[in-house]
């Protein structure tokens, strides 16, 4: 049995269901479930109900109302206790038909993969009835619906507006903050319903309308739902109901195999804002739950097995013809679950516009505003209840470094206004729900629409161009056809469906920035956490993350409903920026924005200019070409920040906020304008763009006077040569310039001077040369193990391996024979105390020389205590020791030392399996790059290739 719905109906209807027998997979499109309580924040008791799960969320004695943390938390232990799995941000798209026309299945997306979900029976709990839309149900209208629409806020004060009326929706909230105990005041804003058409559209323009139009400086929060509900209800079961809790079970069948729970139940305009309480969720949720349950093991026992190969897909429209694209789902290895071929090449059309912006978040949101001021007919898409992205939703609510000019200087001026202060370059933070605004009214008042709650999961192309993305929206899904796309999804999840070559973690290495989830405290608008690693397109791992959460912070108010990830799905553009360019000072032809950071690196490096010279924390430029958001052999689509081209330890200093925005601003005016001038993106004017961002503010106009500098003279080289690498300026030079170098450095390995020799050796054995061997093994073999590194997150500068880490490395990568007995020493050195840095080191080079003495020894260190076991396999498991710090890193190191250790014994010849029996449980791991990285080595068809590979 299948359910679909956020709704604390949706737990009580699977947990009833399970108690029958069946098996249950719930589903809901948010990052929780609750959102009539929880997500509305309705958490003030209403009506007397004695059912266990209600009482544990809503306790009837609570001298005040419960967090939304507590609500959400207690449904997903009821689930883990149950058995019951469950999923996050999910959304049926289309439906499975068997050889009879019934249905047996649901296809899910989750950002841009589809999931198909067999079932015997289907809860539809979703609050707008997806899947019954989707089945074609008969739904007459219903009368007109009530004349209001009442959405609760968090603020200190009362918010007060011609637009609305206010009155307290209860009691306060309680917050402990040091030791003492803080109201948080519940504000119920009362507005009178907007005139809007009742196509996805019109629906999304009222929710972002009614957004846009609460402003309020001392604003804490707003409920993600603002309670609205279908206008439809369902044919041919009697005169419409009064009371939802005592429909019959016929009454909410729509199909044999279909049960409602929502607001298309046969039930008045009253009775349908009952719904809303969620004591009326509950009971009628065991109702209907119980019915299905029974049904489904009725029609399993009178069915046979389903033959899969038979299957057809209904995706609930022809208006729009494909061919559509969609991303290959990651998933963790599960015995007997085949892939589907289906024909999803039809879907109903949405409508058409000249931009369309997937994404509403740092960059998202600037780039809508551009293309609507820019006269575009502009739609953007944002998955959250509200714009920009991890300043706003994600509560990193100050800059760290970025070149605060252009857009960003002026929504800067905007958020101090409307915060009733004056602009001043200190002033880094801001309040998150006022940012948020001033991106609504922005996008609003330059014409331009956003579409909350809504994402793209699939990519129309023809050609080589991207004209249309494939839209879930909480009303529906289809086509929605564009002039031009800025991709600004952070994950380039439209370019990836459209076919460009994209980047995420594989073979090569497990290097992430580390992840944070926030905790959320009324009133504490800046919350910054690394703790954990989120794959986003993972939706076990996100799912995860999530639960892991709400039980880490136990006292908080409530979780952010953002992954806070750093690190993404990258796209292969036209141009890779390289942390090279930034380091030697490169400059373009085609700079749309100039960058500024330090390498806030979040984690350890990859890239050999850094085993040369570590990063450090002095900020520097970056000049950030057009060419790196231009997805390789696709046209029509413009990726934006953390998706754009560019090597993972370039993104620190690039992927700051305020330098995205400006970022996104101009892909927003580059993408009107190509819109607007019929143009391919790579013929646009790029003079034209920059004089453009020049009088913005966004570039210098020096800009405009700039070329490509590399490659660098002749003379250039050699003065880096002779100098070494003593400085990230030489060091960056000599590896950008590789072939030039290579012959100065070779006679750099006879050189009197100690420091430059073993400067040449390191970059020569770095670049696989085994002239370098004998100096890095000499060197190698008489220096004792230094201070190594272990795994740090938040406040990473600086080093991330020791310099005889670095040594041994490049040793290493030599592959000459000559490298195994000083490595075999150093392994053997080594106890399970060692630090990562130590045991990556050793990993990598023993995996390139694949020598059995090295073998031995990592096999030893693997069967040290404390060594292996270290994935995370379930939630139930992990949650049991969630602690409360915000920049845990333990748990990741002690997972990041086992895996690379378990790789290089793999790779350097395993020994009785051990290596792979650890991968292959980490291919199971709920942290989806840990999983990506071991099943990606364990497909690896070429181990000698990998060997060398492997960083």
């Amino acid at each position: 049995m299948l359910v679909l719905g956020a709704g604390s109906g949706a737990v009580a209807a699977a947990l009833e269901a399970r108690q029958t027998g069946a098996s249950v997979l719930a589903v809901s499109d948010r990052s929780y479930f609750g959102d009539e309580s929880a997500g509305a924040l309705r958490l003030a008791h209403q009506r007397p109900c004695d059912d266990p799960l209600f009482a544990a969320l809503l306790p009837a004695d609570a001298p005040h109302p419960p967090s939304p943390r507590h609500v959400k938390h207690q449904l997903e232990q009821a689930l883990l206790e149950a058995g019951v799995p469950f999923l996050f941000y999910a959304r049926p798209v289309a439906l499975l038909r068997n050889d009879e026309g019934e249905l047996c299945g649901a296809v899910l997306a989750g950002r841009t993969s589809l999931y198909g979900v067999g079932f015997r029976t289907v809860v539809d709990a979703t609050r707008h009835g997806l899947l019954a839309r989707l089945a074609n149900i008969p739904l007459p209208q219903r009368r007109t619906p009530a004349a209001t629409l009442e959405w609760i806020v968090l603020s200190p004060d009362a918010p007060q507006s011609e637009a609305f009326a206010t009155r307290a929706a209860g009691p306060p909230f309680k917050i402990t903050e040091k030791d003492e105990t803080v109201d948080v005041p519940a504000h119920l804003l009362t507005f009178p319903r907007p005139e809007h058409d009742d196509t996805v559209a019109g629906r999304a323009a009222l929710e972002h309308r009614l957004r846009a139009h609460l402003l309020h400086p001392t604003l804490w929060g707003t409920a993600e739902t603002i309670p609205d509900h279908a206008t439809a209800h369902l044919a041919g079961n009697g005169a419409l109901a009064d009371d939802p809790l005592a429909l019959a079970v016929g009454h909410c069948q729509a199909r044999p195999e279909l049960l409602l729970m929502n607001s298309l139940l046969p039930l008045s305009a009253e009775a349908v804002e009952a719904l809303d309480d969620p004591a009326v969720q509950v009971m009628l949720g065991r109702h209907v739950g119980q019915a299905a349950g029974a049904l489904a093991q009725q029609r399993r026992a009178a069915a046979g097995t389903t033959d899969w190969s038979r299957v057809a897909l209904d995706a609930g429209g022809r208006e729009a013809a494909g061919p559509f694209g969609f991303v290959p789902a990651f998933v963790r290895p599960t015995a007997g679950l085949p892939t589907l071929a289906l024909d999803f090449s039809h879907a109903p059309l949405l409508g058409d516009c000249d931009v369309l912006v997937a994404g509403g978040g740092t960059g998202g949101a600037p780039a809508g505003i551009a293309a609507a001021r820019a006269g575009a007919r502009t739609v953007v898409l944002e998955m959250q209840h509200g714009l920009g992205g991890v300043g706003t939703m994600g509560l990193i609510a100050s800059y760290w470094f970025g070149n605060r000019v252009g857009f960003t200087r002026e929504l800067d001026e905007r958020v101090n206004l409307l915060m009733g202060r004056e602009r001043k370059d200190h002033n880094t933070r801001w309040n998150p729900n006022v940012k948020d605004v001033c991106y609504q009214r922005a996008l609003l008042d330059a014409g331009g629409s956003a579409w909350l709650g809504s994402f793209a999961f699939g990519a129309q192309r023809e050609g080589d161009r991207v004209t249309g993305v494939l839209v879930s929206t909480p009303f529906g899904s289809g086509l929605l056809r564009t002039g031009a796309i800025v991709d600004a999804t952070g994950s380039a999840d439209v370019a990836a469906a459209a076919g460009a070559p994209c980047r995420v973690i594989d073979h090569r290495h497990i290097a992430v920035q580390g992840t944070g989830l926030a905790p959320r405290r009324p009133g504490a608008h800046y919350r910054n956490t690394d703790h954990t690693f989120v794959d986003d397109s993972d939706l076990a791992g996100v799912t995860h993350a999530f639960v892991n959460a709400r039980a880490k912070f136990p006292a908080e108010f409530d979780v952010a409903p953002l992954v806070d990830s750093r690190e993404r799905r990258q796209i292969h553009g036209d141009i890779e920026l390289s942390p090279l360019d930034f380091l030697a000072k490169r400059t373009f032809p085609d700079t749309i924005t100039t960058a500024m950071s330090n390498f806030d690196t979040h984690g350890f490096t990859i890239h050999p200019v850094f085993v040369a010279v570590p990063p450090d924390k002095k900020p520097l430029f970056a000049h950030v070409p057009f060419r790196c958001m231009l997805p390789r052999g696709l046209d029509g689509v413009l990726v934006t920040g953390l998706g754009m081209s560019a090597h993972r330890d370039a993104l620190p200093v690039i992927r700051m906020q305020a330098d995205v925005q400006n970022q996104g601003y101009a892909a927003g005016l580059a993408s009107a304008r190509s819109a607007a001038d019929r143009l391919p993106l790579r013929q646009l004017d790029m003079r034209r763009l920059q004089r453009d961002l020049v009088e913005l503010g966004v570039l210098d106009a020096n800009v405009l006077k700039h070329d490509d500098s590399f490659p660098l003279p002749v003379d250039a080289v050699a003065a880096a040569v002779d100098a070494g690498p003593v400085d990230h300026f030489h060091a960056a030079v000599l590896v950008a310039h590789n072939e030039q170098s290579l012959p100065g450095l070779r006679k750099l390995l006879d050189a009197d001077d100690p420091a430059k020799r073993e400067g040449a050796a390191l970059l020569l054995g770095l670049s696989g040369q085994p002239e370098a061997a004998p100096v890095l093994a000499a060197i190698v073999a008489d220096e004792p193990w230094d201070d190594g590194w272990n795994f740090t997150g938040m406040g990473q500068f600086g080093r991330s391996m020791s310099r005889l880490d670095g040594l041994i490395l490049a040793l290493g990568k030599t592959r000459s024979p000559q490298a195994v007995e000083p490595v075999a020493a150093k392994i053997d050195a080594l106890d399970g105390s060692a630090d990562f840095s130590h045991c990556r080191a050793v990993s990598i080079a023993a995996a390139a020389l694949a020598d059995a003495r090295l073998s031995q020894g990592l096999a030893r260190l693997l069967g040290e205590p404390g060594v292996q076991g270290h994935a995370h396999l379930e939630s139930a498991a992990v949650i049991r020791t969630a602690n409360d710090d915000g920049n845990e890193t333990e748990a990741r190191n002690l997972s990041l030392r086992e895996l690379l250790l378990a790789r290089g014994l793999y790779l350097c010849g395993d020994i009785d399996g051990l290596g792979r029996r650890i991968l292959e449980t980490y291919a199971r791991d709920l942290r989806g790059h840990y999983a990506r990285h071991a099943q990606a080595v364990l497909a690896a068809d070429d181990l000698a290739e990998l060997r060398l590979a492997v960083m």
